[in-house]
């Protein structure tokens, strides 16, 4: 892990209007050695340093009769950042994108729109009148606009470009079981930017109208923020109280997962323009970084939504999970600061089955690790200098017949550093900060933790079809991102719902 005073010296942080060109490209943009994607076809074209380059990231395709989009966010200038994440972003070949703002660097103009959007996102545009290939046949890109879009001093270059549904400032888009709800949050917004507003009225009845599965809510400005520009007060409206699902947001540039007013918030500004550390802890933040690029991919069906963020190479940085449907009441299971066997070395096939052995494993109550304080048990591999890569554990634990709904969603809160996947009787239902496909002893988690998250538990719903009435184990891989990583954590909650 690294501590946050080296993140606050590693990274630029650009005030406001401030955007990194080709020269200042921050933390995980690969530079121009990076493995790039064509922008006709997204096919990767170079050489990049790693295994996979980032439009590869071996991405199973959606499930029949789910929906699988991509939002990225601050992103509206061709530099080698924003190519990468657009390249991944057209690997995994979605059903559409969406954006949370800043569009168009650095004052929306009609001279820049193209090459910042269209040169890498045209084949989702339509119509497209563009000069860098065809478009799509209908339109598959549903941006908000963000302060530098207003910036020229209105948004009619946007509004020249796009073609969208409602004013085009605020709008909704259904797709499947998602409907989308894009908000205008900027102050020169003339329909207001306050929940009494014609904006905020009618934010309130479409959300209300909607019958779709999952509603989420995009804007540029952040109701909630751990970063440069923090809280937009304005924006804090009843969203939780009107049935928004999700939040989406941009502006600052960093990524954060926050639950707050009810409602999970994601601000995703890494999608190309310079990265900024944290500033001052907001309300309800949980899970963060501002060390790599990228951008979320959504995949959804009736019952559950997938949200992951992931970085160019395949790194799955950070996961949320929503089910429709899921339980308003909890039952405790197991509970943070339980105890834990542990097992500093490769533990063997079948470690993480319920059947598996481990009388002979050491026992501690959580939280285990070392190097972060407030440790229940205090592993014994922290007083190595060269740390075990990847520290295994299991916690068995009872339920009874009656006391939770079969096939229902469980509620997971973990506080980990740095990375870790999650088994439920074998059967794995979590992954965080780790690369996607297959996991082995060796493999190291993407980014490090920083001293502001690594003791903060991180909330989602997980599946809960293989808990069973009886015995259960929860099995808990935990990996380092690095070997002389100073610290590692695991605590952990699981709960049930109350039928």
């Amino acid at each position: 892990m690294r501590r946050i005073a080296a993140l606050l010296v590693s990274l630029a942080a650009c005030p406001d209007g401030q955007v990194a060109g080709e020269a200042t490209q921050g933390p995980g943009s690969g530079g121009e050695a990076s493995t790039l994607a064509s922008s006709e076809t997204g096919s990767p074209t170079g050489t990049g340093g790693g295994t996979s380059g980032p439009g590869d990231t071996g991405v199973e395709p959606p499930p029949p009769g789910s929906v699988r989009f991509a939002v990225i966010g601050d992103f509206g200038l061709d530099i080698q950042p924003t190519r990468d994440v657009a390249a991944m972003v057209r690997g995994w070949a979605p059903d559409f994108v969406a954006t949370v703002g800043d569009n168009n660097y650095f004052t929306g103009s009609a001279d820049t729109i193209d090459v910042n959007i269209g040169k890498h996102y045209h084949a989702f545009i339509a119509p497209y009148r563009g000069s860098y290939g065809a478009g799509a046949a209908e339109n598959r890109f549903f941006p908000c606009p963000g302060n530098h879009d207003w910036d020229g001093g209105s948004l009619e270059p946007y509004f020249d470009y796009f073609e969208l549904p409602g004013n085009e400032r605020y709008y909704r888009v259904r797709r499947g079981p998602v409907e989308l709800f894009s908000l205008d949050s900027d102050p020169r917004e003339p329909e207001g930017v306050a929940p009494g507003t014609t904006q905020g009225l009618w934010l309130e009845a479409a959300l209300a109208d909607s019958d779709a599965s999952f509603k989420v809510v995009l804007m540029h400005h952040p109701p909630r923020s751990s970063g440069y520009h923090r809280d937009a007060v304005w924006m804090q409206w009843p969203f939780a109280a009107w049935g928004a699902d999700l939040l989406l947001t941009g502006h600052d540039h960093d990524y954060e997962r926050i639950v707050a007013d009810g409602v999970p918030q994601i601000v995703l500004g890494t999608g190309g323009a310079a990265l900024r550390p944290f500033t001052i802890e907001t309300v309800g933040s949980q899970r963060g970084h501002a060390d790599t690029y990228g951008a979320l991919r959504i995949t959804a069906d009736e019952t559950r939504m997938v949200i992951d963020e992931v970085a160019p190479g395949g790194l799955l940085v950070d996961r949320l999970q929503l089910f429709a449907g899921a339980p308003t009441e909890w039952s405790t299971v197991i509970a943070a600061g339980a105890s834990w066997r542990y097992h500093e070395r490769d533990a063997g096939p079948g470690w993480n089955a319920l059947e598996f052995a481990d009388a002979d494993w050491p026992e501690g109550a959580a939280p285990l690790g070392y190097g972060a304080g407030g440790e229940g048990t205090t592993l014994p591999g922290g007083a190595s200098p060269v740390k075990p890569m990847t520290t295994y554990l299991r916690h068995r634990f009872s339920v009874g017949d009656g006391s939770f709904a079969e096939g229902d969603p469980l509620r997971l809160r973990l506080a980990v550093d740095d990375g870790a996947v999650v088994y439920l009787n074998g059967v794995e239902v979590y992954r965080i900060n780790l690369p996607e496909g297959p996991i082995v002893a060796a493999t190291r988690a993407g980014l490090a933790v920083s001293n502001w998250f690594t003791p903060r538990m991180s909330e989602t719903l997980i599946d809960g079809a293989a808990l069973v009435v009886g015995e259960n184990v929860l099995a808990v891989e935990l990996h380092q991102h690095y070997a002389f990583s100073s610290d590692l954590r695991l605590d952990l909650e699981l709960a049930a719902g109350v039928p």
